[in-house]
């Protein structure tokens, strides 16, 4: 049996950025204890107890608000309740602002072995149009203090298309990013979600953003740079250094099976997903008392279960089987999205590369492309299932994608009169 991956969602926020509208929280801080002491119980009362574990990620929020000791109650409770491979890659998300040598040290003490420090820009100016609460020095301090500690793979996230971002500014960014030389980087562009500062201000025609042609140019201009630098653009918003792609997130793209502990948390075993309860607060009343409901849930069938992987798989760079689509579905429901990627064949946006199907260079070099057009259309309607119900919750990955649009495009392209085009679009913001 395959091993699982785990997310564990931390949902403590300083202070919450402009951007973002995931389950995060400012001004709850006093429940971090209670929150660690509920997520234990929740993983030591899992039933899928004893299954062998490849990797485990804290996301949030920002996971750096805990302690070093409170992370070793967490990952205590995950060694005694399922068996973790030995070279687990176990990350954390970490926020330049909660984080200091004492914290990375406690942290690797405890066994986190992989860090994603949210940077997004290494301009001041950008930082705050953002409600980012760190300055750009803190961010590049924050790194160098992460290496001294002795991390040895570490991911930067960067932004663009951001309030009052130019092509030159977003190449300083990339040019630092350079200099600093993770082992990875993800850089993801710009949505505008509701219920942000950025959609309110949006709204009343108060935010400054890069045209699209712009945005286009950004995204290009980093897969040149970061290309050139020695990194393997593998995922669309994912460069790695050679042997340091995110395994955590490979199985997302793969359709694997992975379990969510804490508040929002997504799980799918067997073709079914669920969630838990959002508010924390709520949350560790449900766990204490053992009552607990699952928020929302579905079964992952038919043509919405294969469309769905050859999705995912599609924004894998080096492609996908699409044999693989027999697992997840009926002759009908394979058929009919094995003859969508034909015809995206034939249009040449995708290519068949021996047994794979991948995107062709033509989606991402040319601005002019069918995709690229659509991403900035409205898809029809989706139905509505779970993951158009899951609008601020902690995604189980916390993949943060280098442009929703494109990704509800390619679904779309896939799925049968694009139904769920917009939901997995919102699940993978991460992404």
């Amino acid at each position: 049996m395959a091993a699982l991956t785990i997310y564990i969602h931390i949902p403590f926020c300083v202070r919450k950025c402009a951007y973002c509208d995931f389950n995060a929280y400012s001004g709850l801080m006093d429940l971090r204890n209670s929150y660690v002491a509920a997520l234990a119980h929740e993983i030591r009362s899992s039933p899928d107890a004893g299954s062998t574990i490849s990797t485990i990620y804290f996301g949030g929020g920002t996971p750096t608000t805990l302690s070093g000791e409170q992370f070793e109650d967490i990952l205590s409770a995950l060694r005694d309740t399922f068996s973790i491979v030995p070279d687990a890659e176990i990350s954390s998300e970490a926020n330049p602002s909660t984080s200091d040598a004492d914290q990375f040290e406690a942290m690797a003490r405890a066994g986190i072995n992989r860090l994603s420090i949210g940077i997004q820009s290494f301009l001041n100016n950008l930082l705050l149009n953002m409600d980012r609460n760190h300055s750009a020095d803190e961010a590049i301090a924050a790194y160098q203090t992460a290496r001294s500690v002795g991390f040895e793979n570490i991911s930067l996230d960067l932004m663009f298309a951001t309030p009052g971002q130019t092509i030159s500014n977003w190449e300083a960014s990339l040019q630092q990013a350079i200099e600093l030389a993770p082992q990875h980087l993800s850089v993801y562009g710009l949505t505008i979600e509701p219920g942000t500062r950025f959609e309110r201000l949006h709204r009343g025609g108060k935010l400054d953003l890069p045209a699209e042609s712009i945005e286009i140019e950004m995204f290009h201009l980093a897969r040149t740079m970061l290309r050139e630098a020695g990194y393997e653009h593998y995922e669309i918003s994912n460069y790695a250094k050679p042997g340091y792609r995110c395994r955590h997130n490979l199985n997302y793209w793969d359709n694997g099976e992975y379990l969510g502990f804490g508040a929002g948390a997504v799980s799918y075993r067997n073709r079914y997903r669920w969630k838990w309860e959002n508010q924390p607060g709520a949350y560790i009343q449900q766990v204490a008392s053992g009552d607990r409901n699952r928020l929302e849930e579905e079964s992952l069938i038919g043509e919405m279960a294969v469309a769905e992987t050859a999705m995912l798989g599609l924004r894998m760079l080096d492609g996908f089987d699409p044999s693989r689509l027999n697992v997840f579905g009926g002759t009908d429901d394979v058929d009919s999205v094995i003859q969508r990627l034909d015809r995206l064949i034939s249009e040449g946006l995708l290519e068949p590369i021996g047994d794979l199907v991948r995107l062709s260079e033509k989606v991402l070099s040319s601005p002019t492309t069918y995709f690229w057009s659509y991403c900035r259309s409205k898809p029809p309607p989706p139905r509505r299932n779970l993951w158009m119900q899951i609008k601020k919750n902690g995604a189980p990955e916390r993949i943060r994608t280098a442009d929703l649009r494109f990704t509800r495009a390619l679904l779309y392209q896939l799925s049968y009169q694009g139904k769920t085009a917009n939901i997995i679009a919102r699940l993978l913001r991460l992404v």
